[in-house]
């Protein structure tokens, strides 16, 4: 009797505390649930800062290679005397001011910054200055006075000044990317932290709520059941955020990886170096050209003479190459640009409003009504429902739908393209017919994959129109799906709630 007696009280004592400690432990889940947000939006920020810091890079390569570009033009002018090499002198000019203000508002802002803005403005202004000064000289008839003036070293030296100082800039602004990353794997290791311990909290809540449970068995046995499915449902709401939240961190961090490390990176130092082969290129042929004309005449100068036959097939070449480089370059940045915006995109709030689809869709067929009719296109819009959702994904929708279709129609035969509608209950159905190439059935699945395309690559495109289609689509709570037969046509079948949902705009916040 006093062994039960001892024990009833500490089962009652156990029993008081418990609702303290439930209490104490509800309170630091909040905390770790609200830090975790809090160091998610901190990671963010990290990444929008690694974006300008490589931005900030990006546009210090851009002044260097319009300059070069700009003293490429004006050698091959002076060396040659054809006016057509000043094309790109003409062409980069203009563009220099702009770069250079981009640039200086980027890294304006510390006073390290300002202090190499100081040391790169002169060197810049004096290769300009002296290439618009040779240009004039060279333009009055005094050849001699011009080429001198190149030969004199100074333009070489505000160019090396120029260079080094954007070295400068650059293993400054890597020096911040360095501490943005550094302070980013602190956050990272900090969010971990707190994760770690909110699992080990619930573990151990877990545990002592069993604990308290089977105590509590002996003399409330049917408010055991109650307190085992209030633990049970803890614990899931409980591991469902946190994996939510691991698994946000976790994009967010390969993303911006990827994005601003493995593909901007390579394609900058791809840009500049193409800059420095072009500037070289016309260096080696000059040399070239005074090696031959020593050879032949016994004479160190040969400013005025023309590349030789297998120089120029040389030349082409080289100019080839860099064409295709260029090319590459270019493509690459639309890709990464193309990622970029369905990424932003993903973002985006919704914003819900009554869409009068028949002028939408009219509007958007007048507005590609020359591209219509080049192709020998005719398009009809029938009577459409009326839909309350985001215009601007609509309209993304619909441009790039009947995009494709006056893209890709046959030759052999008028194209017709056909947008109509219908209300299934509370949601709408709208087709767009072609009678173009069509799809093979075993593609029709893959066209909406990122980067990839059906068919003959003969039209330009990445591969990017169709994903964001249905990323779109998803977006506003619906569907697409196509229906296509290869060499009679495509349709593509748009399915969106008559009124965006709730759910839908909560999703996209």
């Amino acid at each position: 009797m006093k062994i039960l007696a001892f024990a009833k009280p500490q089962k009652l004592k156990w029993l008081s505390q418990a609702p303290l400690f439930l209490a104490a432990a509800f309170g630091f889940l909040m905390v770790a649930i609200l830090a975790s947000i809090a160091l998610l939006e901190r990671t963010a920020q990290f990444r929008a800062d690694i974006e300008a810091q490589q931005r900030t890079e990006g546009r210090a390569d851009r002044v260097l290679g319009l300059v070069r570009s700009m003293e490429s033009s004006q050698r091959g002018y002076l060396l040659s005397g054809d006016a057509g090499f000043l094309e790109v002198y003409r062409e980069t000019a203009p563009l220099i001011p702009s770069a250079m203000s981009d640039l200086q508002g980027d890294i304006d802002d510390t006073p390290e910054g300002q202090a190499l803005w100081a040391r790169l403005a002169p060197p810049l202004n004096g290769k300009i200055h002296e290439m618009a000064e040779t240009l004039r000289l060279y333009d009055s008839g005094d050849k001699n006075a011009a080429l001198a003036q190149v030969r004199n070293g100074e333009g070489l030296r505000t160019m090396d000044a120029a260079s080094t100082t954007i070295d400068e800039i650059k293993a400054h602004e890597r020096r911040q990317l360095d501490a943005y990353y550094a302070d980013s794997r602190r956050q990272e290791w900090l969010l971990l932290g707190v994760n770690i311990a909110a699992i080990l909290l619930i573990i151990v809540v877990a545990l002592i709520s069993i604990l308290i449970v089977r105590r509590a068995n002996i003399t409330m046995s049917g408010a055991q059941a109650l307190l085992r499915d209030t633990n049970n449902e803890l614990e899931a709401i409980v591991a469902a955020r946190t994996s939510e939240l691991r698994a946000a961190n976790e994009e967010i961090q390969k993303f911006a990886y990827i994005v601003s490390h493995d593909l901007r990176s390579p394609l900058v130092n791809i840009m500049g170096f193409t800059s420095e082969l072009e500037t070289l290129k016309g260096e080696l042929f000059k040399k070239l050209a005074d090696l031959r004309a020593e050879g032949k005449n016994g004479a160190a100068s040969s400013m005025t003479d023309e590349l030789g036959p297998e120089d120029q097939v040389i030349s082409d070449d080289f100019e080839e190459a860099l064409s295709f480089i260029k090319a590459s370059i270019t493509k690459m940045d639309r890709l990464i640009n193309a990622v970029l915006m369905i990424s932003r995109e993903g973002n985006r709030t919704l914003r819900p409003e009554a869409i009068d689809m028949n002028a939408l869709l009219t509007t958007m067929s007048q507005a590609m009504a020359h591209q219509a009719q080049t192709v020998g296109a005719m398009v009809a819009i029938e009577p459409l429902p009326q839909i309350v959702s985001d215009r601007l994904a609509v309209e993304q929708i619909f441009s790039n739908l009947l995009d494709n279709a006056l893209k890709y129609l046959r030759n052999d035969e008028p194209g017709r393209i056909c947008v109509k509608g219908r209300s299934e209950g509370n949601r709408v159905v709208i087709e767009v017919e072609d009678n173009g190439r069509g799809i093979d059935k075993r593609d029709q699945e893959r066209v909406f994959e990122l980067f990839r395309r059906a068919g003959p690559q003969d039209r330009p495109g990445e591969g990017m129109g169709l994903a964001h289609v249905r990323a779109l689509v998803r977006r506003l709570g619906g569907v697409i799906n196509v229906k296509s037969e290869a060499g009679k046509g495509t349709t593509f079948t748009v399915t969106l709630p008559r009124l965006l949902s709730q759910a839908s705009k909560r999703m996209s916040a």
